[in-house]
This record gives structure tokens, sequence and C-alpha cells, in this order.
């Protein structure tokens, strides 16, 4: 079974990214396909058999990933930003984990920090993800996949969703409903593969950016519905006081705004 790493990385002229990102392991003995989204002017060429790269000149987390499934040549393929390190021999780590697990289509990882704080709460044992609540936390680099299940089932990531997209996030949720939707087996391993600085996506649930993502998504999947849904959230918000009472009418405005948007985006 061959591994392939997708990295998304943008405007790279060199590979020096990469000394970081296998500090622990050696980049030379993996299949990569490079991403890069870039000018004409800043191009990024590899002379390495081990190491592919496509240069793009459209921009677009979720674009990126799309590319990099479609030109994958990997059995199974794990999602990478240019920033993660890889724990030692975490290949063989995904390896045994789809050989344990071999109904499973998509397996979800768990990120270790630099600062031993966690990076998420995990479930304490490895289990099968069926519901919207397993899936709701996921981040993109504790993906690993079967490339030929995702093909094809046709299910890549939602390109309204993301960095670089007007929705700047849930673009991982959404990519694993639609595979759930379609009936592939995903799986969560109680073991760490990739290491990154800690972030917590619970630090930025009331800002503008999240709370259009998250009423974008619930028009998505409630249509009409998302109007209450909408409003449950930002009172979900500002009980947490990540939001002040005074903002709550214009983060509703803003979460209206956006769904607004999204239905304009969807019809084109």
């Amino acid at each position: 079974m061959v591994l392939e790493i997708l990295i998304s990385t943008i405007n790279r002229a060199d590979f020096q990214f990469l000394d970081n990102m296998f500090i622990y392991n050696n980049s030379n003995n993996y299949q990569i396909l490079i991403i890069n989204q870039t000018t004409k002017d800043k191009i990024l060429t590899s002379k390495k058999d081990n190491i592919r790269v496509i240069n793009s000149f459209e921009y677009g987390l979720s674009k990126s990933r799309n590319l990099a499934i479609k030109n994958a040549k990997g059995d199974v393929c794990l999602i990478a930003d240019d920033d993660v390190v890889y724990v030692k021999e975490f290949d063989k780590i995904i390896n045994e984990a789809f050989y344990t697990h071999s109904q499973a289509s998509i397996i979800k990882f768990k990120i270790d920090t630099f600062c031993g704080n966690n990076y998420k709460t995990y479930p304490k044992y490895s289990k099968r993800l069926k519901k919207k609540k397993d899936i709701l936390s996921a981040s993109s680099i504790e993906i690993a996949f079967k490339r030929k299940d995702i093909i094809n089932k046709n299910r890549l990531f939602n390109t309204l969703f993301g960095l670089g997209s007007y929705f700047t996030s849930g673009e991982e949720y959404l990519f694993l409903k639609a595979n759930l939707k379609k009936g592939l087996s995903i799986h969560f391993v109680n073991k760490y593969i990739v290491k990154h600085t800690l972030e917590r996506s619970t630090s930025n649930m009331g800002s503008d950016n999240f709370i259009k993502s998250k009423a974008a998504i619930y028009y998505l999947e409630y249509k009409n519905l998302s109007y209450l849904f909408l409003v449950k959230y930002l009172f979900f918000v500002l009980r947490r006081k990540d939001i002040k009472i005074n903002e709550l009418i214009a983060k509703f405005k803003l979460g209206i705004e956006a769904i607004s948007t999204y239905k304009k985006l969807v019809k084109h």
C-alpha cells in the first residue's frame, strides 16, 4: 500500500519547508505531491523522483485539496499543510491503521502540539464515526483516505468553504459529511501522526468569519430553518462570552447576509 502526502502550500520557490515537516523522518522515503498556489514568476520545480509539483494559478485551500486528490497516485493519501511536523514513523501508524480497519475509506488521527497542551478534545478510544457530532471538529491534517474510494464517490471539498473562499472554515466537516452520506466508512484512530502549533477553533467562534461560515452551513443543511439555528448559535456564543450583547443584532445580520451570499453563489 503506497502512501502519498498531499501538501497544500503557496508562493514557494524552494523545498526548505520540507526540512521542518520531516525533521523526525526522511522526506526522500515518501511519495509527495505538492500543490503550489502561486504566480507565473514564482514557479516550484522538482528534480526528485519522489516529489511531484503542480503549480496552480488559482487560490483557495479547498481548490488546492481537490487538485491534489484528482492528481494523486497513492493508494492512501494524507492531507497536509506546509506548517506541520510529522511524528517519527507516522507512515507506519497510518499503514497499520488501514490494515487493522480494512473496511475504512477515511481515517482520522490525532494532532499533537509542541507545548504539551491538547490540540483539541479527542475520543478516548478508537472507533467508527457515524454521527454528525463525531466529525464536527475535524481538521484536514488529521485525515488520511483511500484515494480510489474518494474518487469513485466523487465527493471532494466544497470550494465555497475554506481559507481563500468567502466562507473560511467548515470544509473538513462538509467533506467528511458528504462521504459519510455516500456510505463510506470513517474511523477515528487514537494515535498522533502530526504536530502543529496550538490553535483552538473555539477561540474564534464569535468572529465574523466563523459566523458567516456557520450560517452558510446551516442553510446548506436546513434551508429555511437555518435562521432559527443561527439564532440558537448566537445565543450559545453569547453565553460563552465570545460575543457581547450589543453585538447580537449585528452578528445576526451578518449571518443573514452570509446565507444570502451562499444562495447566490450556488446558483452560479
